[in-house]
């Protein structure tokens, strides 16, 4: 996840990025977070949310290659 975070903190978007928030976007474990860190000013469908299956952050979670769907569905 730490490099979720970088690449969220420097900018970085990716194609993959992209594709995934549009996934967990629609998705029914997205949950909103209590507190707001960061805002995610590409990515507005996953801003501020977290997946409740794995409690990661999604603007983090997204954005690293590693990363798995804890439901498959990317």
């Amino acid at each position: 996840m730490i490099e979720g975070w970088i690449k969220f903190l420097k900018g970085v978007t990716e194609d993959l990025a992209k594709s995934r928030a549009k996934i967990c976007g629609k998705c029914q474990e997205k949950a909103k977070g209590k507190i707001l860190l960061f805002k995610d000013n590409e990515l507005k469908e996953v801003e501020g949310y977290y997946c409740k299956k794995c409690s990661c952050p999604l603007s983090a979670k997204i954005r690293e290659k590693g990363q798995k769907c804890p439901l498959n569905k990317w």
